[in-house]
């Protein structure tokens, strides 16, 4: 099995304005099935280089849509059982596409399936503008009941990491004080990290016992009050309830669930995309509580008039199309404008003057 990760997060603002009404979501699936069918071109290329494609995979319950990062170039190599390499086989016109997923969940939550490879939840957001003018502004779900998470949380990783000129005793309390201070006496450039884990093998009443001391550990850790002066700090572990993965951000109060896949089944273009609807599904059916107890509410149906319909190449090609039209239209006007026919015919006399 391996492990994939969910984020969460929310479309606070669009366009530059507060959003508080719903992000018109089913719309914007609805534009890009309509284009897939249609057969428009749907690539979109950032500032930097990057060429992102998105399609709808599903729109109930809740619109999911999949981003791509393209690549054509600098593609990894495979290779036979005696590790002779050769390029990744690709037909002509093949490129290689590396998949996020997206739900678009109630009070304008987006759930982010993600594999390490594919593009960020801002990518996204870079593409609803390139493609359909819309900005939608993201941040991170907060976990505000991050003292229930966190005892729910059978926990079996404990992380942090500062900077190293920041390293002293003072900013904690106990165990915690001593590791600190023999640290600043170790280094005192880059970066200090050290993580607490309950390991893989023993037996279960010792990883308890293991496990029982991290979480002591945590807590004297959160009440020393200077979590602040940290660059990263987490805790990783199974929730007792959902039985989801679960790492908890103690900076930012807010947290990435784990799930189990079969690497088989997500190698398989149509069995993935089934898969992660699945998934986004059940995140969005296990944490709607937590939505609807600690988000706003939303007014008003969504403003489908927002989202045109999607052309070739998108709003920032067409845009890019008209300001070269524009351009043109202007040199053509100045060339033919009776000043320039003047000062040509100056040049010309004056030249025959000569």
């Amino acid at each position: 099995m391996t492990r994939r990760s969910v984020q969460f997060w929310r479309i606070e603002q669009l366009n530059g304005d507060e959003l508080n009404r719903p992000f018109p979501a089913r719309r914007v699936a609805e534009v890009l099935k309509n284009a897939q069918d249609a057969g428009i071109d749907r690539h979109f290329t950032s500032a930097d280089g990057t060429v992102l494609l998105a399609q709808t995979a599903s729109m109930a319950p809740h619109p999911v849509l999949l981003l791509d990062r393209v690549r054509d170039t600098n593609l990894p190599s495979v290779g036979d059982v005696l590790g002779r390499r050769k390029p990744l086989p690709l037909a002509p016109g093949d490129h290689l596409l590396e998949t996020t997923y997206f739900a678009f969940l109630k009070r304008n939550v987006i759930a982010v399936l993600t594999s390490g490879n594919g593009p960020r939840a801002a990518r996204m957001a870079e593409y609803l503008e390139g493609m359909l003018g819309l900005e939608p502004g993201l941040v991170p779900v907060v976990r505000e009941d991050i003292e229930e998470i966190l005892a729910r949380l059978e926990v079996s990783r404990f992380e942090f990491a500062l900077p190293a000129e920041r390293l002293s005793g003072k900013l904690m309390e106990g165990e915690w004080a001593d590791v600190l201070d023999s640290a600043s006496r170790l280094m005192n450039e880059g970066t200090f990290r050290i993580s607490l884990s309950v390991g893989r093998s023993g037996k279960a009443e010792d990883k308890q016992r293991i496990r029982d001391r991290i979480q002591q550990l945590i807590d004297l850790f959160r009440r020393a009050g200077s979590v602040e002066h940290f660059d990263y700090v987490v805790a990783e572990g199974k929730d007792s309830l959902t039985g989801d993965r679960e790492v908890v951000d103690l900076l930012k109060e807010r947290f990435i669930s784990h799930v189990e896949v079969d690497p088989d089944v997500f190698n398989d273009p149509q069995k993935s995309v089934a898969e992660a609807i699945a998934i986004l599904n059940k995140q969005a059916r296990d944490n709607e509580p937590f939505f609807a107890r600690t988000l706003p509410e939303l007014k008003g149906p969504a403003d489908a008039g927002l989202v045109p319909d999607l052309v070739s190449g998108g709003l920032s090609a067409m845009r890019a199309a008209l300001a070269d039209v524009e351009s043109r239209d202007v040199e053509n006007r100045e060339a033919e404008s009776p000043d320039a026919e003047e000062k040509a015919g100056g040049a010309g006399h004056e030249l025959v003057r000569g």
